[in-house]
């Protein structure tokens, strides 16, 4: 990253946020060092969170600022994002158990740039993640450091507002470019690493994901009396039970390798997707983050999750087949561009996948969503949302009775049952 213009003084978006002790001069003196050519000496080091409440989940996010000293005697401004691992009672033992840091810093270490160089190779200069400028191993702990977006002037759409067709289109053609690299780079290298096979849904996780659900049903189900649907006995009949909802995602997690299958980006959702922009406000550069969540499978994952949290209420069922065919559009050129030597799966396969994997939305819908709706809380975090107690069940229904969630569900349902996707009453 080459020093750019000094940047204002930099704002604390989660003063709640502990970070670590560790986080500080000394750790990144050496990643300076490589980073800048003429670096000399550190004048200032300020870590901040790089995210609000509510906005991250998984892991700790911080932006480092450091002013710096050149060896031409010029000052200057970097800054870098870097996220490590959760501390140990802030819910890590459930996000450690995922399996998620080893799979990120494999994404960023080998097949981001075995992707990367797949487009280049066939003369295509295509871009699917920041660069990762430091990784840091230990057995208890996993840091990757990134080159900060924001300098770029990346940034991410509004979760609450969710994208537009503008923005949908960029994100489904990037996300057809990731899986179609996904897909050719296994065919040159053969499978993916056992860790991209496993899902959330295990029966290690059986337990966790049961009580959860446990925790959450009478919640959820008091919620949806609230929310504006007709008909609303209607649906509370059909939903499903906790050990129901745990069968369903471990059967539509199950790899059937005789269909089209490609590596998932597993948590494609808005604040995992960044932008930035041309002058005249189109957009201009379209950049994936987060690849903590990486799944082997059918690509109906990324596209039911993405469509479910992400899309604009106005479009997000209204343009819901223009949107798989916007994304079959473009995985088709790129799996002739990079000369996929098996059959390229048609617009019509793409829509039977969708409907045979089609679960993927109810349970986008009832899980992570209640998350991608909630405004900026500082009890959103994971280990509040899995305690149990009143006190957390009335967050749980505080985010059910969202009017952001609300509103979704009241769409999202009639539509689900109108693709038979929802529990038969």
């Amino acid at each position: 990253m080459s020093p750019n213009s000094k940047l204002e003084k930099p704002v604390n978006p989660n003063e709640h946020l502990h970070i670590p002790k560790w986080v500080n001069e000394d750790y990144f003196l050496p990643i300076l060092q490589k980073d800048v050519e003429t670096f000399d000496k550190v004048l200032s080091f300020t870590p901040v969170a790089a995210t609000a409440p509510g906005e991250n989940y998984t892991s700790i996010m911080i932006r480092v600022i450091v002013d710096i000293l050149l060896q031409d005697g010029s000052e200057q401004k970097v800054s870098y994002i870097l996220k490590t691992m959760l501390e140990a009672d802030s819910g890590a033992d459930v996000v450690n158990g995922m399996g998620l840091f080893p799979k990120e810093r494999k994404m960023y270490e080998v097949h981001i740039p075995q992707f990367v160089k797949l487009y280049k190779e066939a003369g295509l200069e295509i871009e699917l993640a920041p660069k990762c400028l430091h990784v840091d191993a230990t057995a208890e702990l996993i840091t990757l450091v990134f080159e900060d977006l924001s300098r770029q002037h990346f940034k991410n759409f509004d979760r609450l507002k969710g994208f537009d067709l503008p923005h949908m289109r960029h994100v489904l053609r990037k996300l057809a470019e990731l899986h179609a690299a996904s897909v050719v780079a296994r065919e040159l290298n053969g499978p993916y690493d056992p860790l991209y096979s496993l899902s959330m849904y295990n029966e290690q996780s059986r337990e966790l994901f049961e009580a959860l659900g446990e925790m959450r049903q009478a919640m959820f189900l008091k919620a949806m009396q609230q929310w504006d649907l007709e008909n609303v006995e209607k649906y509370i009949a059909q939903m499903w039970s906790p050990l129901e909802v745990f069968e369903e995602a471990l059967h539509i997690n199950k790899v059937d390798e005789t269909e089209f299958n490609v590596l998932n980006h597993g948590d494609c959702w808005s604040n995992n997707i960044m932008f930035n922009y041309k002058d005249n406000g189109e957009i201009d550069r379209t950049i994936f983050v987060d690849l903590q969540i990486g799944k082997w499978g059918s690509p109906a994952q990324d596209l039911w999750y993405l469509i479910t949290t992400s899309a604009s209420l106005d479009i997000k069922v209204k343009e819901f087949d223009h949107f798989i065919q916007i994304y079959h559009e473009r995985l088709a050129e790129c799996l002739k561009l990079l000369n996929y030597s098996k059959t390229i799966p048609s617009l019509r396969d793409l829509h039977i996948m969708m409907l045979k994997y089609g679960f993927w939305g109810p349970l986008t819908a009832m899980g992570v969503m209640v998350a991608t709706f909630l405004p900026t809380d500082k009890d959103a975090n994971i280990k509040m949302m899995m305690a149990p107690g009143p006190e957390a069940d009335a967050i749980r229904y505080r985010t059910f009775i969202n009017p952001f969630y609300a509103r979704a569900m009241t769409q999202l349902l009639p539509f689900f049952q109108n693709k038979g996707l929802l529990k038969s009453a």
